[in-house]
């Protein structure tokens, strides 16, 4: 396969449209004209990202059984997906797309559907038998959707579920709203309790009724006042599922017209996600908006009852077909607010999931995103961003004439006064219905802060907007370390950035040894636990201990006093929730007062833990975060000697320092949560610096497979930057 190892050109629909690689492998690609420009981008995307591109597809659509594996798991993910259905409406979305923006893409498309004609197929391909059907406008568009909802939305509903469970399970109105204050409206208990779940979050066999009886990201801006050159930086590390090969994110650098951008991409769209123009510098962290509800839906007979009537679900017929296995039939029904989760039969209460971002969205990231290079400065940015439906997202933005600021985005749906919609909505009632969707106009956003300096981690932001979109936000530790930092320095570089992005301090345990500290026994570990100094190093045996020490206390506090220990560890290894919104839990474990102690006091629950956890023999921290990076495709099913996965990589962090290491399950998957792309815009300078876990390439048997792993590992940094020689080129 041809891995542009050496420049070379091709004709474009319109002229030669030029490809290198610079000496880190990051693919340049020159044209005279942005059509000809998404052609080399396509090219480039299928050239070193083909298998990824096809795999999430394939996921999107609901058809990895089909064309790769039969098995029942893949079954389980493209029956989800299909009752999702996230291709609903794109041809409208489509339609939306103004018209020269469409071409740009379509010519995205044509560049990858080059590379099916011109190579072979990729040996993940062969061995599966499966053969790529050409790339179209709307693969491009069901990917962006797709990957807005899946792991980022997513989890929004397995908290509001959680809810729904503890409320099922007895777990009195004190100690739910104590966990989750942001609950506004009165608890119906007796409706809740009739709710047919079809799809628990925890399964029930793991509850147990006790008498008495819950992915993140970083970025910051800075202004010329605070930092050392006089002009501002821009910061980001988005934090996503690091143990795999190829790296998530794909590098890019490429121009048109005299116009240079650079930074990443996410192959299947020809957007710059995170990156700068000569102008202009951009990044963005998962915003939290509110864009999904839960409403119970009246149901008999096939049909819902609204307003006192009964109205027939729209009806959906799906058919899968799994890899050597029978056809799965699947029916799904519809109502007025969204998907019912199964069949409504027995007649009785069920959940329907409205997500605000499933339909009338999705054109409007590419009619603003692939016009970035158009924009030169922040005000320009705020204006344009808000109006991006999907995904939300929180953006920060620097520019050459030294503004600095801040917007929020996402399609945020108006509820009616009181509701917060953290729970199931009553959907014969028209009066709890959404109201229609904020005014973009009215979403948070910041310009020139007077602080000199603006910071988002999936935290709280409604005090920056009329609109107060957000109601459930992650855990804000990183968010106030990244602040803390940036106040106490004066003259900010680059230097400084990259520390702060390996910072490995926790505010967590900041906050919760000093409660914790006054128990330890006075034995080697608690003494060794009672001096940390609450940094997450590779050498730290403190840090072992204090990972130990905290699933005991959630597990005692929430489970053995609350709602079963079972179910607690099933949450806390199988789910999302508590890499998202463990800081709900903390703020309990910082409350002596809380409903959740006033059965058995915080002191003797706590000590229960404590001397549950501390009889281990303590290691340096670093031994107990390594995993390993395993192929997208073969999963860590090839012999190691073969060299498609990594094995035994150490990230120091834990789920409250700024570079996040988390781990979880997630249908029998192991998942680990990390830095997925570091990177630093000098506003001052061309360029940027970066590092992500891979390299470029997807291909097991290239170079630049895991090029930039050490410096991810290391703390060291590459600059992203045009080829110094000139671009010579070769004929293709």
């Amino acid at each position: 396969m041809d891995l542009f190892t050496s420049p070379f050109s091709m004709q474009g629909f319109h002229g030669t449209v030029g490809i290198r690689r610079t000496d880190n492998g990051v693919p340049r690609v020159t044209a005279t004209n942005r059509e000809d420009l998404c052609y080399g981008i396509g090219y480039a995307h299928g050239t070193d990202r083909l298998v990824q591109m096809m795999l999430v597809r394939a996921l999107a659509q609901g058809k990895a059984s089909q064309y790769f594996k039969g098995s029942d798991d893949l079954i389980r993910m493209d029956s989800y997906m299909r009752w999702l259905d996230l291709e609903k409406g794109i041809d409208i979305e489509i339609d939306k797309i103004s018209p020269d923006v469409k071409s740009e893409i379509r010519a995205y498309c044509a560049g990858i559907n080059q590379v099916l004609s011109d190579r072979n197929r990729p040996l993940e391909f062969v061995l599966s038998g499966y053969h790529p059907e050409p790339w179209h406008i709307r693969d491009t568009i069901l990917t962006a959707k797709t990957l807005s909802y899946l792991g980022l939305v997513q989890t929004q509903g397995e908290v509001e579920k959680f809810i729904i469970q503890l409320i099922q399970h007895d777990i009195d109105d004190h100690r739910i709203r104590a966990l989750f204050p942001g609950i506004t409206e009165s608890i119906d208990r007796e409706l809740i309790r009739q709710i047919r779940l079809q799809e628990e979050l925890i399964p029930s066999g793991r509850w147990r009724a006790v008498i008495p009886q819950l992915h993140a990201s970083n970025n910051w801006v800075i202004s010329g006042k605070k930092t050392a050159s006089g002009h501002p930086l821009l910061a980001a590390d988005p934090h996503m599922e690091v143990n795999r090969l190829p790296a998530f994110w794909y590098e890019m650098i490429w121009e048109a017209g005299g116009n240079q951008s650079m930074g990443v991409t996410l192959p299947g769209v020809p957007i710059l996600v995170f990156g700068r123009t000569g102008q202009f510098a951009w990044a963005n962290t998962y915003g939290a908006t509110h864009m999904i509800d839960y409403f119970i839906e009246d149901c008999r007979e096939g049909e819902y009852r609204y307003e006192g009537e009964w109205v027939p679900f729209e009806i959906r017929y799906e058919t899968l077909r799994p890899k050597h296995r029978e056809p799965v039939k699947l029916t799904f029904y519809e109502s007025r607010h969204g998907i019912l989760e199964g069949p409504p039969d027995p007649p009785g209460k069920y959940l329907a999931l409205a997500f605000a971002g499933r339909e009338h969205v999705g054109a409007e990231i590419f009619n603003i995103m692939m016009r970035i290079d158009d924009i030169r400065n922040v005000i320009q940015a705020q204006h344009r961003f808000r109006y991006i439906g999907l995904p939300t997202f929180n953006w920060v933005f620097a520019d050459r004439e030294g503004n600095i600021g801040y917007q929020l985005c996402g399609r945020a749906p108006k509820r009616p006064e009181g509701i917060s919609g953290l729970l199931p909505l009553p959907g014969w009632d028209a009066g709890s219905g959404w109201q229609g969707f904020v005014d973009p106009d009215d979403l948070p956003r910041v310009l020139n802060p007077a602080e000199g300096y603006f910071a988002t981690a999936n935290n709280d932001v409604n005090q920056y907007g009329e609109a107060k979109p957000v109601q459930l936000h992650s855990s804000a530790y990183r968010h106030r370390r990244i602040l803390e930092l940036l106040h106490r320095e004066d003259s900010i570089d680059r230097a400084t950035i990259q520390r702060i992005q390996y910072d490995t301090y926790s505010k967590q345990a900041e906050r919760l040894m000093p409660v914790i500290r006054p128990l330890l026994p006075e034995t080697e570990n608690g003494n060794l636990l009672r001096e940390w100094d609450y940094r997450y190093t590779g050498d730290s045996a403190a840090a072992h201990l204090f990972e130990a020490l905290y699933p005991a206390i959630i597990a005692t506090v929430f489970g053995k006093h609350g709602i079963g220990e079972d179910a607690i560890r099933y949450l806390f290894d199988n789910t999302s929730i508590f890499t998202t919104y463990f800081e709900y839990f903390d703020n309990i474990l910082a409350d002596q007062d809380s409903p959740w102690f006033r059965e058995t006091d915080r002191e003797s629950q706590l000590r229960e833990a404590i001397d549950a956890a501390l009889g281990i023999r303590p290691r340096p921290y670093g031994q107990s975060c390594t995993f390993d990076l395993e192929n997208l495709f073969f999963a860590g099913k090839l012999p190691a000697f073969l060299g498609y996965d990594v094995k035994g990589v150490s990230l120091c962090g834990n789920r409250a320092t700024i570079p996040q290491f988390q781990r979880y399950r997630l249908m029998s998957n192991p998942v680990v949560v990390g830095p997925s792309y570091r990177m630093i815009v000098e506003l001052d300078q061309d360029g940027m610096w970066t590092n992500l876990p891979g390299g470029p390439s997807g291909d097991r048997f290239s170079p630049w497979y895991t090029s930039d792993l050490q410096n991810w590992i290391h703390g060291k940094y590459k600059k992203l930057e045009s080829p110094d020689r000139g671009f010579n080129t070769e004929k293709h």
